[in-house]
C-alpha cells in the first residue's frame, strides 16, 4: 500500500490541492456524505479548504478533511453508495453515502487545532490487499474491475508531489513549508514523540 504521510496546514494543502485539480486525472469527492445529503464532489481547492469551517456538535472546528480520489477511467463509473442508519443513533436519519471502491486513493488533510498538528495522509489498496480483502465485502465492485498500474501511477505522481513541496522531515514523515513554520513557532507535532525535525538544508 504506497502511503505518505505529511505535515500541511490548510496554506500548504492548497498548493497541493492546486496541483491536483490542474494534473486533471482524478475526480475529487468527501469519504462520507452529511446525513441524508449527497456525497460531494468537489472542483477547486477553495471548496475543498472551505471544509475546514465546518464545525462537530461540540463547536469545534472540523480538524480532518477525508477525500476519496478516482482516477479517470481507472474502474467503471463511480457511483456513490448507499448507507443505511439506524434513526435512533443518528438523530433521526436513515441513510447517507459513501466513497467506496478497492482502487480509490485516500487524501486526508490535517488542520492546526489547540492540541497541535497531526499528520496528513495518502494511500491506496494494492491489487494484491484488494484481492484478500474481497471476499469480506461482496456488495463491492470487483476487483478485477479496477486498473491497478494507473491507479498506483497516479498515487505515485502524488506522493511525489508532496514530497516535492517539503521543506523538513521527521522521521517517516516529511514537513510542507507552512507546517515547519508553525512547529517552529511553537505548535506541537503529534504524536507528541521526541523525534527531531530536519530540514532539507541540513539533511
Amino acid at each position: 500500500m504506497p502511503n505518505c504521510d505529511f505535515y500541511g496546514t490548510p496554506h500548504d494543502h492548497e498548493q497541493l490541492l492546486n496541483w491536483l485539480f490542474n494534473e486533471g486525472t482524478c475526480r475529487v469527492y468527501e469519504l462520507s456524505s452529511e446525513f441524508e445529503q449527497p456525497l460531494k464532489e468537489f472542483k477547486t481547492a477553495k471548496e475543498v479548504l472551505a471544509q475546514f469551517d465546518r464545525t462537530y456538535s461540540t463547536g469545534e472546528k472540523w480538524h480532518t478533511v477525508h477525500l476519496q480520489l478516482y482516477v479517470i477511467g481507472a474502474s467503471p463509473p463511480f457511483i456513490p453508495v448507499r448507507v443505511n442508519l439506524n434513526p435512533e443513533k443518528c438523530g433521526g436519519a436513515t441513510f447517507r453515502y459513501a466513497a467506496e471502491g478497492w482502487g480509490l486513493v485516500q487524501l486526508y488533510l490535517s488542520g492546526v487545532t489547540v492540541h497541535g498538528l497531526k499528520n496528513s495522509h495518502s494511500n491506496h489498496n494494492s491489487q494484491k490487499r484488494a484481492i484478500a480483502w474481497a471476499p469480506t465485502f461482496n456488495d463491492m465492485q470487483s476487483v478485477e474491475a479496477w486498473d491497478f498500474k494507473k491507479i498506483t501511477s497516479f498515487s505515485s505522481r502524488l506522493n511525489r508531489q508532496i514530497k516535492k513541496l517539503s521543506v523538513a522531515k521527521r522521521g517517516n514523515n516529511v514537513v510542507l513549508p507552512d507546517a515547519l513554520k508553525f512547529w517552529q513557532e511553537g505548535t506541537t507535532l503529534l504524536p507528541n514523540y521526541d523525534i527531531p525535525v530536519v530540514t532539507h538544508s541540513n539533511s
